[in-house]
């Protein structure tokens, strides 16, 4: 029987790909820098522009109106962020925007795919390592060829923790934001990181480079290809309350192992991230 979405996996591995290259030769002239929700939240016009060309090229493989879309700029925009059971494509085309804008060397593509509203396969190519991170549910995760695990550590003193502030700063929640970090760091563990870039994040921790991602505040395009790849790489997804992972809910620990996971949800501090699928307010 003939596997139905080998196709799309391995043209998402060639747009990522294609897109990555857009944002290294951007990345080599001026950078144009707007802002979204806040002074904090960047946008460049290499984002809309990459997002158009991993959308179009999408439509123009599979077909108008055959797939669904979810786009950080698209929505952005006003497009909703509702997940069906249609094939829907999740795209986040510059994760981790600052980084770029600065010239700090860890910027993603992020590129997932969800069929009855579950994730089938994940694609994150970090662009300027050159690194193209893909899994597909039950078939295992690769950095480029290499298959990646998960590491082994149990004991959380012997772990680092990767985590970021986002782009809210509200003093209530930055203050929580670095209380759940210092709780973290005096457990003790060997250390806390950050790459700017959530979908890196979880590939770190897919290939044991780190024990655990935790954050709040995300959106369902940072988190959604670095979702299956944790998976396949034999890590977990969990809420921060340890309930069941939900990825429209903007909120997440990846680890290796439910004990590194459970240990560290005992730390944070939860504020309030209204859902990527709530109703758009009028206005």
């Amino acid at each position: 029987m003939d596997d139905p979405w080998q196709k799309a996996y391995d043209f998402a591995v060639e747009v990522a790909r294609k897109a990555g290259a857009e944002i290294r030769k951007a990345g080599e002239s001026e950078i144009r820098v707007m802002t979204k929700s806040s002074t904090v939240d960047l946008v460049t016009k290499t984002d809309e522009r990459v997002e158009k060309i991993i959308i179009g090229s999408l439509k123009a493989e599979f077909g108008e109106g055959t797939h669904c879309f979810i786009g950080e700029e698209s929505v952005a925009k006003g497009e909703p962020c509702i997940l069906t059971d249609k094939p829907t494509w999740i795209i986040d085309p510059v994760d981790g925007t600052t980084n770029f804008v600065h010239g700090f060397p860890f910027v993603a593509v992020s590129i997932a795919f969800a069929v009855n509203k579950e994730l089938e396969f994940g694609v994150v190519y970090s662009c300027l390592e050159d690194k193209m991170y893909k899994a597909r549910k039950g078939k295992g995760a690769f950095c480029d060829e290499e298959q990646i695990q998960v590491s082994d550590v149990k004991d959380i003193h012997k772990s680092i923790i990767i985590s970021e502030h986002g782009t809210d700063r509200s003093k209530e929640k930055v203050t929580k934001i670095f209380s759940t970090m210092q709780k973290i760091l005096c457990i003790p563990v060997h250390g806390l990181r950050g790459s700017g870039t959530a979908a890196t994040n979880m590939c770190l921790v897919a290939s044991g480079a780190v024990e655990a991602f935790f954050e709040i505040g995300i959106h369902c395009w940072d988190i959604a290809a670095g979702a299956v790849i944790v998976k396949e790489a034999g890590g977990i997804l969990l809420d921060v309350d340890g309930g069941p992972f939900d990825l429209m809910s903007r909120r997440m620990v990846s680890a290796n192992n439910d004990v590194i996971a459970n240990r560290i949800i005992k730390e944070i501090e939860i504020f309030p991230a209204e859902r990527d699928d709530a109703p758009i307010q009028k206005k």
